[in-house]
């Protein structure tokens, strides 16, 4: 036998074959940690709001997305044409000035100001007092600078 014979010359390629079905074959799974889209949520036809959910959930700050994200599945079904067009003014903000107004930080400029911003500012600070694991005796989280 020659040890430089090719594969389908030496039968090894058939050998390899047969093994190769008898064994599954295990790959591993790559995990996506972007979040979920959700575009399932709306009806093919309301492009609209499947692109601001889209644009919520994909701005590059995980603080952002998850915020902002989350805000807009629960909240975007609801939303009539004039506060959708408000909360793509919120969308079109940029993230570090939106994270301090989001967050207390920082007064909302009157520019930027509108329905839906004061929306997803209650909701946030509602939810964020529910969830904080730290209770402060000076008051709520809002405002604080995390670090």
């Amino acid at each position: 036998e020659r040890p430089s014979a090719p594969l389908h010359h030496s039968g090894m390629l058939a050998r390899v074959a047969r093994t190769a079905i008898r064994r599954p074959v295990y790959l591993p799974q790559r995990w996506n940690q972007q979040a979920t889209a959700d575009s399932n949520l709306f009806e093919a036809e309301d492009k609209h709001r499947r692109s601001l959910l889209y644009r919520s959930k994909q701005r590059g700050w995980l603080e952002m997305d998850i915020m902002l994200g989350n805000w807009a599945s629960k909240n975007l079904h609801g939303l009539q044409q004039k506060q959708l067009d408000q909360f793509e003014h919120v969308l079109s903000q940029e993230n570090p000035e939106l994270f301090k107004w989001l967050t207390g930080q920082e007064p909302v400029p009157e520019e930027a100001d509108n329905e839906v911003m004061r929306m997803i500012v209650k909701d946030l600070n509602t939810r964020m007092n529910e969830y904080a694991t730290v209770k402060s005796e000076k008051g709520s989280w809002e405002g604080k600078v995390w670090e």
